[in-house]
């Protein structure tokens, strides 16, 4: 390695040379060839920018393969392997230009150890003489810096010295190693002038400045968390202080000239390959940014989950377990418990993901509610668990962070339909696989499933045909209504949550046309668009807060406003067959892009429920067809008396025992229970 070290300042030194040549002086040559470093390692910066985009275009594949193989570490690294080899990444790139950094500093402390040797270009012969006649002066010439020593003392003589020429003399004593009123020989110490601590504390505010710009413009930082970022700055700050006091000062200067040009360095490398052309930065800030808030909003509840954990685990002698991901997932179970309670005195482990779920007030003593969310209490309740029955509505269990038991393998794990649409479509593929029952909505269902494992040769499951207990609970709701018919005829555009929905594509050329009629129009934008895009829809309302016929409503406590509205306008979202299904009103479906979860839909023969009933529950029409949407309204309105009898008979086609689900999903669960 010495000698690797040794031809580098070699090479560094003739450079140095040159340029102390043209310049002649020793401050300005550093820093002209820090310069020229930089540009040396521009091609390394393009080749580590270049890594750093592929590694970001492969960060949400990468977290969610953390998640699926969270207990298989070999799994994970075979499979994290094989996607660095599909993208072409290399892992070892990123710590190049630090290699190179590395190389470059010993380089150059070695040039001005040997300022004789590399920069006056002096002649080994009158060096040796020199090393002699310095040894004899009683000091050491063991320490490598003995020829700043013999530049330092050759200030203060007159006398010539035997073996060393006239000339050779007289450039070393021309030889000004200061700069800026800095000796760039010496050494900073907390005991020097206070003219030496200048290199460190400016080595220290431009490694601050280095980093707050790479923190800012780097893509690998968009996804560092804040307190990451803090803990890495500060630490490099402390680095390059406490470095700058091992070094000649003019190490330093290299340093922090090296920190500088960086900042422009950085700019030039994204705008040569600007990471935002390969990587969607406003998705990986709105993502990160949620994450954040999802972290932060978690903290303020750990000391409950961390109790509600520790219940869970040592409560004995559980049964019957539901999962939820958050509280509005619960009225997919409620008339299920309900109905548990009334019929039994089983006892039900409810674990929410919600802390604010209502569940986790109950009174009622046949529940016990557990908040478990962060994934460092879930993953391990989940592969510890320990009952007879687990019933979820999340699919993709075994695939992602929530896997089956570890320590015990008899647990029927059975899955709750939450809509009425086809799961082939709207589910990644295999996302029921490995569960063990499903209760399905309907025919549909039962088909698609059957298909799938037909030709994936996946295990049968057990399906029963328990109906939907969501629209069982929402007719039973409706029905209990007093119905007037609506003077004023109520519109309601409810789309759903993906890319080019109605939101994104169409919205203002609807309002555009509805707001010129009688009609009175209300637009329910999709919950969780509205979290992630508070913004929009609030400058929304203000634009319409004149229109007395148009409400832009975020109010998502009540259903009312949706069963009693006399036209749904929607694209692709489930509630179209809730509200049809229910009220036996028409649908108008906007032909926005469908969101596909699984692209090999098309594989098994079915055709998907969703597309089957798009012209039967209602009528479809293209988004560029919108400018005549008043038509299509005031056909479905004249033809509504048409649609009942139609929807009514598509529903006993489609949906399994309408008004008995509960009963059925209750009843397979307590005859399980007893077996």
């Amino acid at each position: 390695m010495s000698n690797v070290i040794l031809a580098v300042s070699d090479f560094f030194g003739i450079i140095m040379r040159w340029i102390y040549t043209v310049v002649n002086n020793y401050g300005i040559t550093i820093v002209l060839f820090t310069a020229l470093t930089k540009l040396f390692l521009l091609p390394i910066s393009m080749l580590t920018q270049k890594n750093s985009i592929k590694m970001a275009q492969m960060r949400p594949e990468l977290d969610a393969l953390k998640i699926k193989y969270v207990d298989d570490k070999d799994k994970y690294v075979d499979s994290q392997v094989a996607l660095y080899k599909k993208m072409n990444y290399h892992p070892l790139l990123d710590i190049l230009p630090l290699i190179c950094q590395l190389v470059i500093v010993l380089g150059l402390v070695g040039v001005m150890y040997r300022p004789l040797t590399y920069i006056l270009n002096i002649s080994e012969n009158d060096i040796e003489a020199l090393r002699i006649w310095l040894q004899q002066t009683e000091h050491s010439v063991v320490d490598s810096s003995y020829q700043i020593e013999i530049v330092n003392r050759l200030r203060n003589i007159n006398a010539g010295i035997d073996g060393v020429s006239g000339n050779t003399m007289e450039i070393i004593k021309n030889f000004n190693m200061d700069f800026c009123g800095i000796d760039l020989t010496v050494k900073p110490s907390i005991h020097s002038k206070l003219v030496f601590l200048i290199v460190p504390l400016l080595s220290a505010l431009s490694t601050w400045a280095m980093c707050e710009i790479q923190n800012r413009i780097n893509i690998l930082q968009l996804y560092a968390g804040k307190w990451n970022k803090i803990g890495m700055t500060i630490f490099l700050i402390a680095f390059s202080t406490y470095f700058t006091f091992l070094v000649p000062a003019g190490v330093g200067i290299y340093w922090i000239c090296g920190n500088l040009f960086a900042i422009p360095l950085m700019y030039l490398t994204n705008c040569i390959l600007p990471p935002g052309k390969y990587v969607d930065l406003d998705y990986v800030r709105i993502t990160k940014k949620t994450a954040e808030k999802k972290e932060k909003y978690q903290k303020q509840f750990e000391k409950m989950e961390r109790k509600s954990y520790k219940a869970f685990l040592h409560t004995d002698n559980k049964k019957l377990v539901f999962y939820s991901e958050e509280r509005g997932f619960y009225k997919y179970y409620a008339p299920i418990i309900d109905y548990i309670i009334e019929k039994s005195n089983t006892y039900i482990d409810y674990i929410t993901s919600d802390p604010e779920d209502p569940i986790l007030q109950t009174e009622e003593k046949q529940i016990r509610a557990y908040y478990v969310a962060q994934d460092k209490f879930l993953i391990p309740l989940f592969m510890r668990l320990d009952c007879a029955i687990c019933i979820m509505t999340m699919p993709d269990l075994q695939k992602y962070h929530i896997k089956r038991s570890k320590v015990r393998n008899d647990i029927e794990y059975i899955y709750v339909t939450h809509g009425v649409g086809s799961n082939a479509l709207t589910l990644r593929k295999g996302a029921l696989d490995y569960y063990d029952t499903v209760f399905c909505v309907g025919i549909d269902t039962v088909i698609e499933i059957r298909q799938m494992e037909e030709l994936y040769h996946t295990a049968e499951k057990t399906l029963v045909e328990t109906g939907y207990v969501l629209l069982d609970q929402m007719i039973e709701d409706y029905q209990k209504q007093v119905h007037v018919e609506n003077e004023r005829k109520k519109i309601l555009i409810a789309p759903s949550w993906q890319p080019d929905n109605i939101i994104d594509l169409c919205i203002e050329e609807i309002l555009k046309q509805l707001k010129e009629t009688n009609y009175e129009i209300i637009v329910r934008p999709h919950p969780q668009q509205v979290r992630h895009q508070k913004e929009k829809f609030d400058e929304m309302k203000k634009r319409y807060e004149e229109c007395d016929n148009i409400e832009i409503q975020t109010d998502f406590s009540s259903n009312f406003v949706v069963m009693n509205a006399d036209v749904l306008i929607t694209d692709w979202s489930d509630i179209s067959f809730e509200y049809a299904f229910t009220t036996l009103k028409p649908v108008l479906f906007i032909d926005t892009p469908m969101k596909v979860m699984n692209p090999e839909y098309d594989r098994i023969a079915i055709t998907p429920i969703n597309f089957v009933l798009r012209n039967v529950i209602g009528k479809s029409i293209s988004v560029d067809k919108c400018n005549n949407i008043i038509e299509s309204v005031q056909t479905l309105l004249d033809e509504k008396y048409d649609y009942q009898e139609v929807i009514a008979k598509a529903r006993e086609e489609h949906i399994f025992n309408v008004g008995k689900s509960k009963i059925l999903s209750g009843k397979y669960i307590l005859r399980q229970l007893k077996e």
